[in-house]
């Protein structure tokens, strides 16, 4: 399959084409049908027992995902592909039991790898051949065995098709004629030789039933109905509801047949239906027993509406932005996660009473039901209760503890609230300020957070935050494989996926752990970490081996040169992270770029050092140039390099490395900038000309974001251990 590789390295698809049946068409539907049975081969194990089991879901959703990765084609055939992956896998697991196993199923040395599985088929490990010999020496599977032979035997038409099959043989006669054969003339046409005659007699006298019922069709005494057509008549038994005969696998009954069947409810909305009717007849009851007529009850009667000034979910004074049901564009940014603590007056301190979202950009003369919001107050609204009862440490006329507030908005002092996520380990957020050095916004908001830490009495108690599901439909079916995964498997359990250990960069081939924060975050399209960066690059490496681009590009992992430590020496720190490009860049060839991902503080950029050249291209999702902290950085270890390397690279004047803030896509939002450094390296490492054409582009497409995702959560699926 190297034409399928060679597409997908270039970002591109390969063009299915289906015909009216539903069959792809052509040589990209031969280049499906290979690819298929590709993945059915790599993905799943050779020891199931059944393609049906719910355990195989994630594996299958990772078939279907690889496949739409390859080719262009449409949802609707998913269930198709995947029952073709069904029959692959199973033909496949035939085979190797005759070639390998049925002869020598109670030999010592069946439970060792042929050779030529090892050399053919890597992905089988041998655990996994150990577990496809022991089930086939179990009963069960000895029973099934015979099982399939004696309903094997039964089977009296067989076909001579080929390779070729029903769908080339359908296809080829729709280009000769303009229209498909019956049904019956292919069952008959793939049963015949290439000599003309039938295989069996018994064909023969088939086909002159066929003929028979033909003419009594035409003279008006038989009609097709439905699966009760030609074909089923003259062979005598019904059409079996998992096939269609004289059709190739593609074809579904209801689509050949035109049948129509009523759209099945889910389980869900059938128990409500059940339970609105059993409440229904409920007030039927009543209204009978206490003579009430339903139709005449008097208006002011009935319960309050929402327009009604009763509910305090819709009686907070705002306007219709800080309602977001006018801004069509809201701003991803406008509100933030936080813990919401009250003073503990029995015990000192504080208390966690609940968990909601604070408005960190309002001001002063903001109201909240009214009143001015004030200059030590930020407007949140509580969206997790921790303690119902819990009083308000501002109360409203409409409400004065936690719980009639849920879903409300109330003024709360900032020192008492603590911005946070479900967890923050290994985060790099990027929302970026606007300068990278002194009096940003992040630096007052940070010292907002210390002041409720740095009080003595002051004692936080830990709060466990139930982490966030994914919305799964609101999530594309390519992302949806991995979400379902770190939902079922990562999401309460604290599991990692491991991206084993591999040649990343001098100082950095350990293990990535990849956790649900960074799996969830990724999905969700929120910042991401440095170790869904450095996951990305480990692909890009792959991609970079298989197209010769390695000796072009190499990485930096930007952990090695970020700046992650506080309240140390800056000289010292600048001087250690130059140190690590130093060491990467020691043995560095001429032509040879390295590719840098850098977090300056909640902000994603990326560097291509050329250290031959005697230059860096800086490329910022915002467009700013860099901070001192990165010129002081470069500036130092290109500066070590020249020392090391003597002569041989181009100098500049004043010995001065250039720092070249270079035109390139800028991110309209808060938390795109990590997206934008993985599609800027995606540019560069797949293209010779990579670095010229991110250098012409204006903008990336939400296709051209969806792409990378798509990659780092196809990559990453790998690695899971099931």
């Amino acid at each position: 399959m190297t034409r399928v590789h060679q597409v997908r390295t270039r970002g591109q698809r390969i063009e299915v084409s289906f015909d009216a049946k539903g069959q792809p068409l052509g040589k990209s539907g031969d280049e499906l049908q290979s690819w298929i049975g590709v993945l059915a081969r790599e993905h799943i194990p050779i020891w199931i027992s059944d393609f049906r089991s719910a355990d195989l879901a994630p594996r299958k959703e990772l078939v279907w995902m690889e496949v739409v990765t390859s080719f262009t084609i449409d949802e609707s055939h998913k269930r198709q592909v995947l029952k073709s992956c069904g029959e692959s896998a199973k033909g496949f697991r035939y085979d190797l039991y005759q070639a390998f196993v049925r002869d020598h199923i109670d030999e010592e040395n069946v439970w060792q790898r042929p050779p030529k599985v090892v050399h053919n088929y890597p992905t089988i490990t041998q655990e996994d051949w150990e577990k496809f010999i022991q089930y086939r020496r179990t009963p069960e599977f000895k029973r099934l065995s015979e099982q399939g032979s004696e309903i094997r035997k039964k089977s009296k038409y067989g076909s001579t098709g080929g390779r070729d099959g029903y769908r080339k043989r359908d296809q080829a006669h729709f280009e000769k004629t303009g229209k498909y054969a019956e049904r019956y003339e292919r069952w008959l046409d793939m049963r015949v030789k290439p000599d003309g005659q039938f295989k069996k007699e018994e064909f023969k006298n088939i086909a002159e039933t066929i003929e028979d019922i033909t003419q009594q069709e035409t003279q008006g005494s038989f009609e097709s109905v439905g699966t009760e057509d030609i074909l089923t008549k003259a062979l005598g038994n019904a059409e079996h509801s998992g096939r269609i005969r004289g059709q190739s696998k593609f074809v579904k009954q209801s689509q050949y047949f035109n049948l129509v069947r009523p759209p099945r409810e889910k389980d869900d909305v059938e128990d409500m239906k059940l339970k609105i009717a059993a409440l229904e007849r409920t007030v039927q009851e009543l209204c009978a027993k206490h003579g009430i007529n339903r139709e005449t009850i008097p208006e002011e009667m009935a319960g309050p509406t929402v327009d009604q000034h009763n509910s305090f979910k819709a009686s907070c004074t705002m306007n219709e932005k800080e309602a977001g049901v006018s801004d069509p564009n809201p701003t991803p940014n406008a509100s933030k996660e936080c813990q919401l603590f009250i003073p503990d007056l029995v015990n000192g301190g504080v208390v966690l009473v609940a968990i909601g979202r604070a408005y960190m950009d309002c001001v002063p003369t903001d109201t909240v039901h009214g009143n001015p919001l004030g200059e030590e107050n930020v407007r949140v609204t509580i969206t997790v209760p921790k303690i119902n009862n819990a009083l308000l440490p501002i109360p409203t006329n409409e409400a004065t503890s936690i719980e009639e507030a849920v879903g409300g908005f109330v003024a709360w002092p900032k020192t008492l609230v603590v911005q946070t996520s479900f967890s923050q380990a290994s985060k790099c957020p990027n929302r970026a300020p606007q300068r990278e050095a002194g009096g940003s916004k992040r630096t007052k908001k940070r010292a907002g957070r210390n002041k409720l830490k740095s009080q003595p009495e002051v004692e936080q108690q830990p709060a466990q935050e139930e982490p966030p599901s994914f919305d799964f439909d609101n999530i594309s079916f390519e992302l949806r494989p991995l979400a379902f995964y770190a939902q079922s498997s990562m999401r309460d359990d604290g599991t990692q996926i491991i991206c084993p250990q591999q040649h990343f960069v001098m100082g950095d081939d350990m293990p990535i752990y990849i956790g649900f924060e960074d799996v969830y975050h990724f999905i969700t399209f929120k910042e991401i970490s440095a170790n869904s960066i450095m996951i990305y690059i480990r692909y890009l490496v792959e991609c970079c081996a298989r197209t010769g681009m390695d000796q072009r590009f190499e990485f930096i992992s930007p952990g090695l040169v970020s700046p992650v430590q506080q309240n140390v020496d800056r000289a010292t720190y600048v001087r250690e992270r130059a140190d690590n490009i130093l060491r990467i860049l020691r043995n560095a060839p001429k032509g040879k770029r390295f590719l840098m991902p850098y977090n300056i503080g909640q902000h994603w950029i990326l560097a291509v050092i050329d250290p031959w050249d005697d230059s860096v291209m800086y490329f910022n999702p915002l467009g700013n140039e860099p901070g001192d902290d990165f010129k002081d950085l470069i500036t130092t270890a290109i500066n070590d390099w020249k020392v090391l390397v003597g002569s041989g690279m181009r100098q500049r004047r004043n010995w001065q490395t250039l720092i070249d803030t270079v035109r390139c896509p800028i991110q309209e939002g808060y938390v795109e900038c990590g997206y934008f450094v993985l599609a800027y390296m995606r540019e560069i490492t797949f293209t010779v000309d990579g670095l010229d054409v991110l250098q012409t582009k204006d903008f990336y497409t939400d296709a051209d974001m969806s792409l990378v995702r798509h990659e780092w959560a196809t990559f990453v699926m790998r690695f899971i251990q099931y």
